[in-house]
Formats: C-alpha cells, structure tokens, sequence
C-alpha cells in the first residue's frame, strides 16, 4: 500500500467548514479596509432580501394561506408581484386578475395586457381600501419583499398569499402554486417543462466538460459595487452555469464591496446586472462605466474583453432561464454552442408572453 492510500480522506464537512473559516477571514480583513459594507437597503426585489414571511407566518382565511377551500381555485386576484403577474399571463390565468399595482400598471409588456385591472398604488404600500373595495379571493404578493402595511393587509381579513416568481431555484414550484390557484395545471406544467429542459441544456456541457478551474465570477445588481452572494438570483444563474462566484461565501447578503476588493479577488468575468426595460444604447453606456471604474481596469476580465451588462428582464423572474443561457455563453462559448439564448427569447414570446423578445437583454453578445 502507497502513502498516498493510506492517507485519511478529508471528510465533506471538513473541506466546507474550512471554507467557511475562509471567508469569514477575508470579511474580517474587508471590514479592516473598509472594502465590504452593509447592504444597500434601498434595491429592488431580488437583489437584497430581508429575513422573509412565508404563508405559514401570515393571517389567512383559510388553511390554503389564499381564502379558497382546498381543492378549489380563485376567481378575483389582485396581483402586487410583477414576476407573478407574468407568470399569470405565461399560463393564461390573466383574466383571473382584477387588481394590479403600479409596477406591473406602468411596465412597458405587463401593463398593456392588464389595462382593465384597476390600479392598487405602490407594490410597498399598496392602497387598502381599493384592495377592499375589488373583493379578492387573493392577493399575491412577494415573500422576500412584503409590502410595508403587510400587518393592515391581513387584518382586514383579505387572503395574503406570498410568492416570489423571480428565482430560477424556486420557478418551477411557484408557477405550480399558481396553476394550482388558478386551474391552470396543464399550463402551468407547460411552462415548467421549457424551463426545465432549458436548464438541463445549460447544465450537460458544464458537466461532461468540467474545467479545471471554474471560471470567478464579480456579478454586481443594480448599484455600483453591490455584490450579489451566495442563494441570490444572479449567483444560481453563475453556479449553474459553471462559474465561482468570488461574493458566494461574504457572510452578508448583498454587501456593498469597492475597487480594492475586486482588484484583489481579480475575477476572470465580471457581469453587471442593469435594471429591466434599458435599450442597448443604455446597457452600452453602462458597460463603457463599468469598465472605465478606477481601480478595476487591470483585472483579468476587463483586459481579457470579458465584461457584460445583462437586464434584470432575464436575470430575474419568468425569463430568467434566458439570463442562464447567456451566463453559460459568457462562461464556457466553447461548451455551450448548441444553445441559441435569442431563440430560447423567441420561443418563450412566442408560447407564453407576447413581445417579450423586443427589447434588449445582454452587451455586449458573447460568442
């Protein structure tokens, strides 16, 4: 028997709590340098999620957390979540919606097709006694973003139901919760099969060609140096796509970091995630920023030509499998040659939301 056999194995949790240990070094050191600081509170859903309610924590009327008996569906639904008001429209349960906020109101895609729903203000605050006066068997609303006046919502009887709809890890179960809510099963399956199989798709190459080094990530939301860690939207669509995220294991979520930071962690990609609905002349220009940022031109990915600018529209929510399929361009183009994310784009207008496809979603286009 060889040294090498005979050496005892490192056990799982031995590997994990060593890095652990890693990374709460690194934030000790950040801390001393002023490189990481508290998240920026003031985001947009999915980029900093407070500690969040679930059904289970919130009054309802029912045992159902959505004020149906079990086994039935809801006709009135008034819908604060625009994710989940895609979702309604992706698997035809539009017409079930009699309320809508000002987000899903005012989106350029959303809005047109719900203009006979009546308007309930803010997603944070929104307006109680036109939520009443429109009688919902529903109202859906996001789990890690409740709205300020959650606690007048419930006790005014109306049935909360808390769902996100903007996780690529959770689109599956939460579209199958709607379906259930709407009868919308089959639909609803229908739209889980395209992701599904989207996400298998990305996920082959990465595992029958692993590279030797995962490429590192840097994938910062909406506001400058705002990383996003580990379970965020964005670092799924990184670790499924093969890549490390060097802001996984930051013991905060969504810390505000600098150029030292990033000059020190040197990443192989960095990837800026910019707010849904900007045209290509916009991402362009914030890329030309991100690239242009004192203290940052030196890192591998900006003199490598490998920073890009993604929407919020496929990096979040209902098209964020798109998002995934682009990531997977930008990661390994050698591997991921077969999978067309404009085609998927298409595909998704053309099966489940109309016009969808028509504004821009990545610069520049890897590969």
């Amino acid at each position: 028997m060889t040294e090498r056999t005979m050496k005892k194995k490192p056990s799982r949790w031995s590997g994990i709590a060593a890095t652990m240990i890693l990374a709460l070094l690194v934030l000790a050191v950040c801390a001393g340098t002023g490189c990481v600081s508290n998240p920026d509170r003031t985001v947009t859903p999915a980029t900093a999620a407070p500690p969040p309610l679930t059904p289970d924590t919130v009054p309802s009327a029912s045992p159902t957390g959505t004020g149906q008996a079990p086994g039935t569906t809801v006709g009135r639904i008034i819908v604060t979540n625009a994710d989940a008001a895609e979702l309604l429209l992706a698997i035809g349960a539009a017409d079930r919606v009699v309320g809508i906020s000002d987000t899903v109101k005012n989106h350029p895609v959303l809005g047109p097709r719900y203009a006979g729903a009546e308007s309930i203000g803010s997603w944070q605050a929104p307006d109680i006694e036109t939520i009443h006066s429109l009688h919902p068997d529903a109202v859906i609303s996001y789990s890690s973003y409740t709205p300020k006046n959650v606690d007048r919502i419930t006790s005014a009887g109306i049935p909360l139901l808390l769902i996100d709809c903007y996780k690529i890890d959770t689109l599956a179960s939460d579209t199958r919760r709607l379906g259930n809510l709407t009868g919308r099963d089959a639909e609803a399956e229908e739209y889980i099969a395209f992701i599904e199989r989207y996400e298998a798709l990305v996920r082959s190459p990465a595992a029958a060609h692993p590279p030797a080094s995962p490429p590192r990530v840097y994938i910062e939301s909406y506001s400058d140096y705002s990383a996003l860690t580990w379970g965020s939207g964005g670092d799924l669509l990184v670790t499924m796509a093969g890549g490390e995220n060097i802001a996984g294991l930051l013991p905060v979520s969504s810390p505000k970091v600098n150029a030292e930071w990033v000059m020190a962690q040197d990443p192989d990609v960095i990837i800026k995630t910019a707010a849904s609905g900007k045209n290509e002349t916009e991402l362009r220009e914030i890329h030309a920023k991100l690239v242009g940022r004192t203290g940052i031109a030196n890192t591998s990915a900006v003199r490598n030509g490998r920073v890009y600018v993604i929407s919020g529209s496929v990096t979040y929510g209902p098209r964020s499998v798109i998002g995934l399929a682009w990531v997977a361009r930008i990661l390994d183009p050698d591997n991921s040659g077969d999978i067309d994310p404009r085609e998927i784009q298409d595909e998704y207008a053309g099966r489940f939301v109309a016009g969808t496809n028509t504004t821009a979603a990545i610069y520049p286009q890897p590969g």
